[in-house]
C-alpha cells in the first residue's frame, strides 16, 4: 500500500497498486440525543466499555443505511427505552472530534415526562439539572463545555444551532444559527 497521489497530491488515505483501489480512513459519525423534560436532561450510565459505569448523554455511532435523525431516535430507544420518531428531533450541534477522528451530529428532543427503561446498553438512566448532574462521574468529560452549553440554552429557552471543533490542544465552540424553541 501507498499514499494515494491525486492531481500530483499526497492525500491522507492509501492506494493498493496491486486491485488498483483507494483504501479510505473514514471517520466515525456520532450521533448524540440532548433530550430535556422542563431544566432536566436525560443522561445514561454506560452500560458498556468504554467508560462502562460512567455517565454521558444518549448517543452512538449512525449505521449503514441511516439518516441522522434515525439514528438518534434508535440510540435513544436503544439506551432509554424512549420511543420518538425521527421527525421529533432537531438539529442541535455538530463538530470534529480529530484526536478520535469522529464527527459528531447532536440533535434535541423534548419530552412531557420523564418515563425511561435502561435498554442492554444502560445501566441506568436518569434526568438531571445542572445542579444534580453527576459531574465527577461524567464518561467523557472532553464535552461538558457542549453539555453545559446545553444546560445554559434550556436555561435561556433560547437554542442556537451550534459548531464544535475539538483537537487535542483546541476547543472552540460558537453559534451557527438560532432556531426557534420547542417548549
Amino acid at each position: 500500500m501507498l499514499r494515494h497521489v491525486v492531481a500530483g497530491e499526497v492525500r491522507g488515505h492509501w492506494y493498493c497498486q496491486r486491485c488498483a483501489a483507494a483504501r479510505y480512513d473514514y471517520p466515525m459519525i456520532v450521533v448524540t440525543a440532548f433530550v430535556a423534560c422542563g431544566k432536566r436532561l436525560l443522561w445514561v450510565q454506560r452500560g458498556l466499555e468504554p467508560q462502562r459505569g460512567k455517565w454521558a448523554i444518549p448517543g452512538g455511532f449512525l449505521e449503514n443505511g441511516e439518516t441522522l435523525a434515525e439514528g438518534v431516535a434508535r440510540e435513544l430507544w436503544e439506551e432509554t427505552g424512549i420511543a420518538l420518531a425521527p421527525e421529533a428531533f432537531s438539529l442541535y450541534m455538530t463538530g470534529t472530534i480529530t484526536f478520535i477522528n469522529q464527527i459528531y451530529v447532536g440533535f434535541r428532543a423534548v419530552v412531557e415526562c420523564e418515563d425511561f427503561l435502561p435498554g442492554g446498553e444502560s445501566l441506568a438512566c436518569g434526568f438531571f439539572t445542572r445542579d444534580e448532574c453527576p459531574w465527577e462521574e461524567v464518561a467523557y468529560p472532553q464535552v461538558n463545555d457542549s453539555i453545559l452549553q446545553a444546560y445554559d440554552d434550556l436555561d435561556s429557552g433560547a437554542f442556537e444551532v451550534w459548531q464544535a471543533q475539538m483537537t487535542e490542544a483546541h476547543y472552540e465552540l460558537k453559534p451557527v444559527s438560532r432556531t426557534p424553541s420547542r417548549g
